[in-house]
């Protein structure tokens, strides 16, 4: 690029932005110092859309479907039965 320096012109380096940088899919342009990078990006739960019956919880730096474990809160029981959990799961049994 061409830039009046004092009074005289000058070829200066141009400096290049995120403008000039097409990253491959999933990354994104950052400004590293003054240049640009492609770098990952970090998925987020926020990303990620989980069946019915789990939750998004983080594993290390990656968003994963859990499945919900289910307490006595979530399970109704009918009249003469109360809920207890049986191992992991709640459970009806009559009193």
């Amino acid at each position: 690029e061409c830039r009046m320096v004092e009074t005289n012109p000058r070829c200066v380096p141009i400096n290049p932005t995120c403008k000039d940088l097409k990253c491959p899919p999933g990354t994104s342009c950052e400004m590293v110092e003054t240049n640009p990078r492609c770098v990952p990006i970090n998925p987020t739960c926020k990303d990620l859309q989980c069946p019915p019956g789990t939750s998004c919880e983080m594993v290390e730096t990656n968003p994963r479907c859990v499945p919900i474990n289910p307490t006595c809160k979530d399970l109704q029981c009918p009249p003469g039965t109360s809920c207890e959990m049986v191992e992991t799961n709640p459970r009806c049994v009559p009193i």
